[in-house]
């Protein structure tokens, strides 16, 4: 069974909007709509906030559920089409299904969001930027920033389309390097070596730090355990795993000098392949010329005097 998308194409009026004055979430018919060719749905829906006024738009993750609509593909196999087929078959309308066929990922009741991050609100870390209000969120059984994730990889993953999770990478990628950067600045400011007293405990419990007398000064000196920061191994392979290392980068100097001999064989390549297609061309110039030399000489012979007197005297002429 195919679905027919073009319903899917059409400007709705069920839209849940978010006012991001005051976070306040409410469903309503919207009093502007926009068309916009970059989204999948290709409208955006307006509505002024009934608690601020503010000028506000529809809530992120339901225009991720619309998007779904467009992209979806449906049951692919048999056994799934003819329970598509029986499902729908005398039971919901096709705006029934529509509303209905994403509603499990929408409030989670059968998402793994749902099992793995049930909505809490203040209770995440994430909680502390989450721009979703609290009131909205605690009425959902899952977290709906989760879910909205849950609905990019979703989209991304069934359409074969990893342009769904760019943006999702680019933040990734930048708390990254800003986690690394706090890292460099914790090892910079504590230091790459770090000290310790060493210390010990006797067979009674007693503990007592590692000291001794110094003989010059006769001063009791403690002894000292030095270990690398343990920092550094995670920096280390941030940058391996992310190519940011001075090779990956291009900057080191036998990367660039491999560079520079590479450039010298592609260069050298080039002047070769020109300098073969410029004796071939005077090869086939060359055998042109030849070619026209024997045409004349053919002609020159055939008009010659004495071959056509030889020619008529033993009757070939």
């Amino acid at each position: 069974m195919k679905t027919d998308k073009t319903q899917y194409l059409q400007p709705r009026t069920d839209i849940t909007f978010r006012c991001d004055a005051c976070q306040h979430v409410w469903d309503a018919e919207p009093d502007e709509v926009k068309e916009d060719s970059g989204l999948s749905h290709p409208y955006r829906y307006f509505a002024d906030c009934p608690e601020c006024d503010s000028r506000s738009q529809q809530i992120p993750w339901q225009r991720g559920l619309f998007s779904s609509y467009v992209k979806s593909t449906g049951p692919k196999t048999l056994e799934g089409k003819a329970a598509s087929a029986a499902n729908l078959d005398g039971h919901p309308t096709p705006e029934e299904a529509m509303r209905t066929r994403f509603n499990a990922l929408k409030h989670g009741a059968a998402a793994k969001q749902a099992m793995y991050f049930p909505a809490k609100p203040g209770k995440y870390d994430a909680c502390k930027t989450c721009t979703i209000d609290f009131e909205y969120c605690a009425s959902q059984v899952a977290c709906a920033r989760r879910t909205e994730l849950f609905m990019r990889h979703l989209i991304a993953i069934e359409t074969n389309d990893p342009r769904v999770l760019r943006e999702h990478h680019a933040i990734t990628q930048a708390n990254l390097a800003t986690l690394m950067d706090d890292m460099l600045l914790s090892v910079i400011s504590k230091g790459v070596l770090l000290e310790s007293p060493a210390y010990a405990f006797d067979k009674d419990g007693n503990f007592h730090l590692a000291q001794y007398i110094d003989d010059e000064t006769g001063q009791r000196r403690t002894i000292m355990d030095a270990k690398a920061n343990p920092l550094l191994k995670h920096i280390f392979d941030l940058m391996s795993k992310n190519n940011l290392s001075l090779s990956d980068l291009g900057m080191t100097p036998k990367v660039q000098e491999e560079n520079e001999i590479q450039m010298g064989r592609l260069q050298q390549d080039d002047k070769q392949k020109a300098d073969l297609l410029s004796f071939q061309e005077s090869q086939a110039k060359s055998l042109e010329n030849l070619q026209q030399m024997l045409k004349n000489s053919q002609d020159a012979l055939k008009k010659d005097p004495i071959l056509i007197e030889h020619q008529q005297a033993n009757g070939d002429g």
